[in-house]
């Protein structure tokens, strides 16, 4: 009997680990993984020395945009742009051009980001007056004419030289605001 028992216990006990080795086993495989979808992050096109000219629904010409290239990335439909030079003409007493080291349009084309050494400026064309804005880094919403920015900016003009951390400014309108820690010299004209 001790003989018999001791049978049955070694074959209970090898029936015991066969099953969990077998539940393990399988168990990596009772669903199978589904692999994720390879994205295409490289870039689907690219432009040297490029120039862009966009036109609004009316057919007036609204902006040209000149780089020295332009890379687009289709995953999350961004371009990169490396020395952008963009000129708007939604006002057409205004000129307004941005320029800077490097500038990503963001999905749709319609706005714009620009860093290092932005410099943004406009020239009323009645009197030639202009004001420079700079900055490193301001985003351009072309539909709302808008040129926003959080970091520190220094605006300079005939009459003298404004600095502040943030501005918002609406280019059609000659309306800028300026967010905070602003400081300026004016010198009224004679």
């Amino acid at each position: 009997m001790p003989n018999r028992n001791s049978l049955l216990l070694a074959l209970l006990l090898l029936t015991l680990v066969g099953a969990g080795y077998w539940s393990y086993d399988s168990g990596l495989n009772i669903v199978p993984q589904k692999k994720a979808a390879a994205i295409r992050k490289n870039a689907d096109y690219y432009l040297l020395n490029a120039d862009v000219t966009q036109y609004n629904a009316q057919g007036s010409l609204s902006y040209t945009l000149n780089a020295k290239a332009i890379t687009h990335y289709p995953h999350n439909d961004t371009t990169l742009v490396q020395l952008p030079h963009l000129e708007n003409f939604s006002n057409p007493k205004k000129r307004v051009v941005a320029d800077a080291l490097n500038g990503k349009m963001l999905p749709g084309n319609l706005d714009i980001e620009l860093w290092d050494k932005v410099v943004l400026t406009e020239t009323t064309k009645q009197n030639g007056k202009q004001q420079r804005m700079d900055t490193d880094f301001l985003t351009i919403y072309s539909k709302k004419a808008l040129a926003v920015t959080n970091q520190p900016v220094l605006i300079t003009s005939p009459t003298g030289t404004t600095r502040a951390i943030g501005m918002e400014a609406y280019y059609n309108q000659g309306l800028v605001k300026l967010k905070s820690r602003v400081r300026g010299n004016h010198t009224p004209q004679q």
